[in-house]
């Protein structure tokens, strides 16, 4: 069936009888606080969609929207989609030379910006406008009725770029039909009605803030929340006083600092009823210590750009220690060996629905390793045991030490539930010898002693074999972290130092 998202969005929302109710609460960086209808959003969209066709912007071409998490970046988003512009969400947290990569790999006819780009190291040519001038020019714009272009099948809908901790990053072409799987979660597991609020302190560059505060919530009717400022606790807690969320989407990262910030109302994160994790596995510890002193479960989910929705989710009152969960329904998943043949209990995950991202842009080396009749490879390491799945890490993260295969999230497990260590990551170094060791870092309680952390730890580790126990082990402060609050585990790495190693 070949269909439009706004069309869908749309539709919902006549057939649905919440034109009126709220579609956005938006805070502004002075606290003070903006909303906008499902009706104006539409009416605003539209203006965007009359504006691109005034400037001469054809189907398939490409518009970059940097913006913060705004009705701005809603009504852009939704305009260019509307008539067949692609847009592509743009994060300016970025280095300039990964924006670059970015602007001049996906080639958008229109850059909607407010930072500075040098238009000489632009490889292409193209319109650039600030976010303010953009708005101008929507406020002469007269509202008239635009007819929604019905896509073809397999016609991209938009482009998002991946994180690029690790690299360049990538473009993964979705097509219309993603909506269809954003919204699961939301209305079969949450059970979430029209004008539930909802939030995230992801950014909606990031596919888990895209699909989850801002595909889903309009699709059923939802008033989702925009924030546009980095997450602290005490604003946090004030979005729940002040709001009323009935979920929060965010990271096991956010999740600790909340327990760990004396000026966080643990009575007020009880207002909530479902707290989402994702990005990470939730360490034991943490799970332990918001279960024992928050009465709102936390649960923990998966999913990957990819597919934009959640994939493995953890039910309301059917949860396990470690576990992610299960599968969501309808979607095709299987493990397989390092041969590629079929594994029942542990290996790299695959998944596949008609609905999720079949290509990337301008890469047919990573187009082929990752997508293989309707499979997609997510390079991500699971298993199974009484039907619950377990995260641990990326093949890409595996170490080779004395010649075999070491996973570190398998340390990492190990010493997870060692009292008054907050995290842990097992990296590997090279010593003087060009030897291949492993390092442990230790994110600890400061007031407990180092060496009795140390004790507990040798304790756990005693038992593995040789290769895989940790060379040293080091205690850090500061945790490098992404702008989603995961860890950037590539730079673990400066935090090992030593003359003898």
């Amino acid at each position: 069936m070949n269909i439009n998202i706004y069309e869908q969005i749309e539709l919902g929302a006549n057939n649905n009888g919440y034109l009126n109710n709220t579609a956005i609460t938006q805070i502004l960086p002075s606290n003070k606080i903006k909303t906008i209808s499902y009706k104006d959003l539409f009416e605003l969209s539209e203006k965007v969609s009359q504006l691109l066709l005034n400037l001469k912007i054809k189907q398939k071409e490409k518009i970059y929207i940097s913006s913060r998490d705004s009705i701005n970046f809603a009504s852009s988003f939704l305009g260019a989609i509307k008539v067949g512009v692609v847009p592509i969400p743009g994060n300016p947290e970025l280095s300039e030379k990964q924006i670059l990569h970015i602007l001049n790999d996906s080639l958008p006819k229109i850059i909607l910006t407010d930072h500075r780009l040098r238009k000489n190291k632009l490889k292409f040519v193209c319109s650039i406008y600030t976010n303010k001038n953009w708005k101008k020019l929507l406020s002469e714009i007269k509202y008239k009725k635009i007819e929604t272009i019905i896509s073809k099948t397999n016609q991209t809908a938009f482009l998002i770029y991946s994180s690029g901790t690790t690299g360049y990053p990538k473009a993964i072409m979705h097509q219309h039909e993603i909506i269809k799987n954003t919204y699961f979660l939301h209305q079969k597991i949450l059970k979430l009605k029209t004008q539930d609020k909802i939030y995230t302190t992801s950014r909606l560059f990031f596919a888990y803030a895209l699909g989850n505060n801002f595909f889903a919530p309009l699709l059923i009717g939802l008033n989702t929340i925009f924030n546009d400022t980095l997450i602290s606790n005490p604003n946090l807690t004030y979005i729940i006083k002040k709001f009323n969320p009935k979920v929060i989407f965010s990271v096991p990262t956010v999740y600790r600092r909340l327990l760990q910030d004396n000026s966080t109302d643990l009575k007020s994160l009880s207002y909530v009823k479902y707290f989402i994790s994702a990005g990470e596995r939730i360490p034991d510890q943490l799970y332990n210590e918001w279960k024992h002193l928050v009465n709102s479960p936390l649960l923990n989910c998966y999913g990957t750009t990819e597919t934009l929705a959640i994939v493995i989710a953890t039910r309301p009152g059917n949860s396990k220690l470690g576990s992610t969960g299960k599968p969501i329904k309808n979607i095709n998943i299987k493990l397989t060996n390092e041969d590629n043949t079929l594994s029942k209990t542990k290996g790299v995950l695959h998944i596949k629905h008609s609905t999720f991202a079949k290509s990337y842009l301008n890469n047919n080396v990573k187009t082929n390793k990752t997508f293989s009749k309707g499979w997609i490879r997510t390079g991500d390491i699971w298993s199974i045991k009484d039907k619950h799945w377990y995260y641990h890490g990326r093949e890409d993260d595996l170490i080779k030490v004395s010649g075999k295969w070491v996973n570190p999230k398998e340390i990492e497990d190990i010493i997870s539930n060692v009292n008054n260590i907050i995290d842990s990551f097992c990296v590997a170094f090279r010593t003087k010898q060009e030897t291949i060791r492993l390092a442990l870092l230790l994110h600890v309680n400061k007031s407990i002693k180092e060496n009795l952390i140390i004790e507990q730890v040798n304790k756990k580790i005693d038992k593995l074999p040789n290769y895989k126990k940790p060379y040293i082990i080091r205690f850090i402060n500061k945790l490098p972290h992404t702008t989603t609050g995961k860890i950037k585990r590539n730079d673990l790495h400066k935090f090992i130092k030593g003359k003898n190693l």
